[in-house]
Order: structure tokens, then C-alpha cells, then sequence
């Protein structure tokens, strides 16, 4: 059997299954086919508004308008690009290292490579057609600003599906390298470099900005692009699908063409390499996967635990208010996410992005003493910060109560209710993630010389909102559970997941629009000083977003610890 036809044979099978899904969904989840339609068509909408808009205003900048809306197109694919790597990475690795279904499909007469070639395939299907979505609505906008004719999506999409294809095969590669070679040691030096970055970022915070605002125009101009070259890097392919979006924006066919055939004739070559890494590296990768299995490790001599440690254990314990089956609860919820690189890999680099972004605030460039400017950072800092965090709690908060699995049945038989499992899990990922999103939002509102008063202002509404989309994921996971799948992505991928994602954009729409209204004076552009907040109006606005808390998390908590209690729960076994 060739690498071919093994791979055709898994396709086809998994593709039997996906349109069975598909046509059980339509028919028994009419609801999901709804609420997730009507979702993409507003977002497509709404974000090809907002796009327009903004490429609109970008370009009628006098005299740099076309420059930055190029390099924004660069940015944009770039970091398509790497956001790509990572979940593909992340689906791929599960799929073939973590998925239980991997260790009777290794024993079947296939060859290696093509069971590496499928999950990489799948893995890119899972991970990439988000993309797709996301994609389109700034496409349509870009054709508008380069006032494109309709060929121009035609001669966009095969640089798209190019790019998607070498993100895939490139976190194939990455991964299966990082398996078989990565050592324990490794990971000092990385976390070293990682902290030498962060305090990089520390001295100096008005040191660029005065460079900024006492030079010409052409020097600032030069000094803000100056820390986007390498996203217009010529080896990188984000950079020729931009240079394939600018030619066809353009009209000019003949570079069009170019640089897509630079892409297709890349990704053909990453599959071929991809081939070549799975015949050579993936069964060394897989053995040394099985041989850290549990089940292997099980005959060594385990550490006993010294009087030191235990007293330690039970001093926090104690400062908890735990009792001995909560706190045990608590310890088995923290080994589970340290043995997990792939929950704490991920987080660890979106808040440390968006650490050292709070930390630079000073250095965009805009005129800080403006009410205006200083009011529509402060609140677009404090959405990137929800919308971060929404995207945390919908990918690993959600799946938590599903990953639990066959072995649900174990914590009923604990001395511990499920209601009461369900309280300690929102109790521990809710107070670190607020925990975390309140020093970034000090961090944010120390950079940019907001009052203590505002700044205690978005802390309490962090807090809120870090507590109440917690509770929102948490709770829709044990509401709609799916014990009979070990992929995160694909459990975040079904009707709760879906539900879970819209709800939590509606409820940060909700909270954003409340906590504008002490600062909607400040909106104005010609405002000259700062208009004083009114501690009466923010206290009611804080008691707003405690009401849309209670909605939008107390209330799917409410459903959720109700249902835990009936044993009719562990029938989704």
C-alpha cells in the first residue's frame, strides 16, 4: 500500500464521519445551525464595516497613507502566520501523540507517513478554517480600498490555501523535532531568555516617546516601522501572500501570478519534507512518548514526601479554609495543568505579550495628554484584555469538565459532590486569571499616568469580568459535556463551544459599552482638558457590570451546579 492510498484511506473514512456529523447536527441541533450562521453572517458584516472604515482612514492620511496600509497588510498575515504554527501545532500534537485512537491506528499495516501526512491534514482543517472566516471580510474591504475587480478574490485565494498548508506542515515538523529532542534542560535557558525580553521592556517607558515627538515627520514615521520590518521579511510566506494581495489590489497580473506559484511550489515542497521528517523521525518521537507513559513509569520508586513539604501542604491548606478532599481537588487541577505544555505554553505567551504590550503603552506615539487619546487607549487596553482572556477560558476552561472523561465517575465517588468540584475548579481558574488580568491592568493604567481613581475603576471591571466569563465557560462545559472526546479543539469545536464564544462577545460588548459611559465627555476630539469622573456615575456603572455578571456567569453556574447534583449527570458517560 502506497503512502498514497493510505492516506486517501483515512481521508475518506474521516470524511464519512464528518458528514455523518454533519447531517446528525442539521438534523437534531437545527439550534446550533442557526445561532452559528447567524453569528458568521453578522461578524462578516460587521467586520467588513469596521475594516473599510479603518483602511479608509488609513489611506487618507496625507502623504503615508499608502505606506501603512501595506505595512498593514503585512502585520495582518504575519501574524496570521504564526497563530497558524501554534494551533496547528497544538491540534496536530494532540492528534497524534494524545489521541487514544493513534495507538491501534500505529498497529495497522499503514506507513508512518501517512498517518503524520492525515493529522497534519487534519490539523490544518481544524486549526486553519477560522482563518478562512476571518479572512474574508478584510479581503473584501482591502479589494474595496484598492478599488480591485472581482477577479480579486479568485487571485488571493490559492496564495491563502498555500499559506495554510505550509503553516501546517512547518508545526508538523516543529512539533514532531520538539518530541523527540527536547530535554528537560532546555526549557532553563528558554525561560531565562523570556525574562531577559520582559525587562528589556522596562527601562525607558518615555524615553521613544520623546525621540517621537521631537523629530520630523520622516524620522518618527521611520522609527515606529522600523520594528515591523521583519514582517515584510522576502523568505517569510506571510510576506508573499501580502506582496499577492498588494499585486492583485493593483492589477498587476503578471506578479500576481509569481508569487503564486512561489507559494503553491512551497507548499508542495512542505509536504514532500513533510514525508521525509515522518519516515525518519516520527517512530523514534512515538517511542519515546510511550516510554514516559504512565503506565511505563508506574515501577519506579516514587519519592516519598518529607515532613517539610507536608507541612507546607497542609500551612497552605489552612490559609486556603480547604478541607483535605477540596484542597486534594486544587492539587490535582494544578498538576493536570503543569503536565499539560500545551495549556501553560499558550498562556504563558499571550500574557506575556500582553505584559510587555502593557508595559509600551507610552511608546505608540499618540498624544498622551489628550483626553481623547487617553480615554480610547485606557478602553481599548481594557478590551484587548477581556477579549485575551475570553479566548483563554473558551479554549481551556470550557473543555474542562469534558476532559474529565470515563473517569468523571471516580470524582462521584469521592467524598466530594460534582456541584462542589464544579465550585473549586471556577474558584482556582477564576481567581488566577483575575488575579493576572488585574496586575495587567495596573501595569496598563501605571503606563499610561491614568489616576489611581480610574485605575481602581477598570480593576473592579476586570475583576467582574474575569470572574464572570469564567463562569460562563465553566459552566457551559458541565452544561453540554462530551465525555467521549480527548481533543479540547474539537470540544470547543461543538454547539456549547460555539455558544460559549458568542455569549462571550456579547457579554464584553455589553461591559465595554457600560464602562464608556463615565468617559463618553472625553470622546471628543477637540477636548482640551479632562473632564472629571464622577465617583456617583461609576459606582453605578460598576453595579451595571455586576448585574450583567450575575446574567451572563451566575446564571449558567445556577443551570450548571443544579444539574451536577442529579445523578442523572453521569449518564453522558
Amino acid at each position: 500500500m502506497t503512502v498514497a492510498s493510505a492516506t486517501h484511506i483515512l481521508a475518506r473514512a474521516h470524511w464519512r464521519m464528518l458528514v455523518h456529523k454533519m447531517r446528525f447536527g442539521l438534523r437534531e441541533n437545527r439550534l446550533l445551525s442557526l445561532t452559528v450562521g447567524g453569528f458568521l453572517v453578522f461578524y462578516g458584516v460587521a467586520s467588513y464595516l469596521l475594516v473599510s472604515r479603518g483602511l479608509e482612514f488609513v489611506s487618507k492620511v496625507p502623504l503615508i497613507g499608502p505606506l501603512l496600509t501595506e505595512r498593514l497588510v503585512f502585520l495582518l498575515f504575519f501574524f496570521f502566520f504564526v497563530m497558524l504554527v501554534i494551533s496547528n501545532a497544538t491540534i496536530t500534537g494532540m492528534g497524534l501523540f494524545r489521541r487514544k485512537d493513534m495507538e491501534w491506528q500505529i498497529a495497522l499495516p499503514l506507513p508512518p507517513r501517512s498517518l503524520v501526512l492525515w493529522k497534519t491534514l487534519e490539523g490544518m482543517l481544524l486549526a486553519s478554517w477560522g482563518l478562512l472566516v476571518l479572512s474574508a471580510p478584510i479581503l473584501l474591504a482591502l479589494s474595496r480600498t484598492y478599488k480591485a475587480d472581482a477577479t480579486f478574490m479568485l487571485a488571493v485565494l490559492p496564495a491563502l490555501l498555500s499559506l495554510v498548508t505550509i503553516a501546517a506542515n512547518v508545526s508538523t515538523w516543529l512539533l514532531i523535532a520538539l518530541v523527540r529532542w527536547a530535554r528537560r534542560w532546555m526549557w532553563k535557558p528558554v525561560i531565562v531568555m523570556v525574562i531577559i525580553a520582559l525587562l528589556r521592556t522596562l527601562p525607558g517607558w518615555n524615553e521613544g516617546l520623546e525621540r517621537l515627538n521631537s523629530g520630523d515627520l520622516t524620522s518618527s514615521l521611520n522609527q515606529i516601522l522600523q520594528h515591523t520590518e521583519i514582517c515584510m521579511h522576502p523568505l517569510l510566506p506571510s510576506s508573499w501572500v501580502a506582496e499577492t494581495i498588494q499585486a492583485a489590489g493593483r492589477g498587476i497580473g503578471d506578479r500576481t501570478v509569481f508569487f503564486n506559484l512561489v507559494l503553491c511550489a512551497h507548499a508542495l515542497m512542505s509536504i514532500v519534507i513533510t514525508a521525509r521528517v515522518a519516515s525518519t523521525s516520527f517512530h523514534p518521537a512515538w517511542n519515546r512518548i510511550m516510554s514516559a507513559a504512565p503506565g511505563v513509569a508506574g515501577t519506579r520508586l516514587q519519592p516519598t514526601i518529607g515532613s517539610e513539604q507536608r507541612r507546607g501542604t497542609e500551612t497552605l491548606r489552612c490559609l486556603l479554609a480547604l478541607d483535605r478532599a477540596s484542597f486534594a481537588v486544587l492539587v490535582k487541577e494544578v498538576r493536570t495543568f503543569l503536565r499539560e505544555p500545551v495549556q501553560w505554553g499558550q498562556t504563558a505567551i499571550i500574557f506575556g505579550l500582553l505584559l510587555m504590550y502593557s508595559m509600551n503603552l507610552r511608546k505608540l506615539g499618540y498624544d498622551l495628554q489628550s483626553p481623547f487619546w487617553i480615554t480610547v487607549v485606557s478602553h481599548l487596553n481594557l478590551l484587548v484584555c477581556c477579549l485575551a482572556l475570553s479566548t483563554l477560558t473558551t479554549r481551556f476552561i470550557y473543555p474542562q469538565f469534558s476532559l474529565e472523561g470515563q473517569r468523571l465517575w471516580i470524582l462521584g465517588l469521592s467524598p466530594l459532590p460534582l456541584h462542589r468540584v464544579l465550585a473549586l475548579k471556577l474558584r482556582l481558574s477564576a481567581g488566577v486569571l483575575a488575579l493576572i488580568m488585574l496586575l495587567l491592568v495596573v501595569v496598563s493604567g501605571t503606563s499610561l499616568s491614568l489616576p489611581w481613581q480610574r485605575i481602581v475603576f477598570f480593576g473592579a471591571t476586570i475583576l467582574m469580568m474575569s470572574y464572570g466569563l469564567t463562569s460562563l465557560a465553566l459552566s457551559l462545559g458541565a452544561l453540554v459535556p462530551n465525555f467521549r472526546e480527548s481533543n479540547p479543539a474539537r470540544i470547543v469545536s461543538g454547539f456549547g463551544g460555539t455558544v460559549c464564544l458568542i455569549a462571550s462577545f456579547i457579554y464584553i460588548v455589553g461591559g465595554m459599552a457600560l464602562s464608556l459611559i463615565p468617559s463618553w465627555q472625553n470622546l471628543r476630539q477637540d477636548a482640551t482638558t479632562l473632564v472629571t469622573y464622577d465617583p456617583r456615575i461609576e459606582l453605578a456603572t460598576l453595579a451595571g457590570i455586576a448585574l450583567l455578571t450575575a446574567l451572563f456567569g451566575g446564571l449558567p453556574y445556577f443551570f450548571a451546579k443544579k444539574q451536577t447534583k442529579n445523578l442523572e449527570y453521569l449518564r453522558h458517560l
